[in-house]
Order: C-alpha cells, then structure tokens, then sequence
C-alpha cells in the first residue's frame, strides 16, 4: 500500500470517527460506502457499526433494533464486496 492509499484511507477513517462520535449517521454512511468502494478490504464500516451501536445504541430494551447499525454495515459491506466482484471483473 502506498503512502497516498495510507494518508486517504487515515483521512476516511477520521471523518467516519468523528461523524460516529456526534452521531452523524447521515455523514458518517455515504463516506464509509465510499471507503468500501475504494479500499480493498475496508472493515471500518462494521467497526463504526459497533461503535454506533455502542454509544446510542445497545439497550436491553430495545431487542435487536439496538444492534441495526452493525447489521446495516455489515449487509453494507457484503452488498459492495458483490458488486465490487461484478464491476471489477
């Protein structure tokens, strides 16, 4: 990996940590299917997904709606990991 791809990828992962941490989830999504789309294996996404989940989310009470962050970055990640498989060939 390059220093351009580390500097990008370290760039990537600041706003997608900033966004999570004040809870911009509208900011946070599209810069982490970006992130998906031009890294080759960019698991940020579910790590933010957790840690989304964490913060706001999490409550016993809640049941599995507590953990929709994580399960929307990973069906983000396996959604783009395809597409990515037919596009790229």
């Amino acid at each position: 990996m390059n220093k351009g791809k580390i500097i990008g990828r370290i760039i990537f992962d600041l706003v997608i940590a900033i966004s999570v941490l004040s809870g911009w989830w509208f900011i946070a999504l599209p810069v982490a299917i970006c992130g998906v789309w031009l890294f080759s294996y960019f698991a940020e996404i579910v790590i933010a997904g957790v840690a989304y989940d964490a913060f706001f989310g999490m409550v016993p009470e809640m049941g599995w709606k507590g953990y929709v962050a994580t399960i929307i970055s990973i069906i983000i990640l396996m959604i783009t990991a395809g597409l990515k498989k037919v596009v790229r060939k």
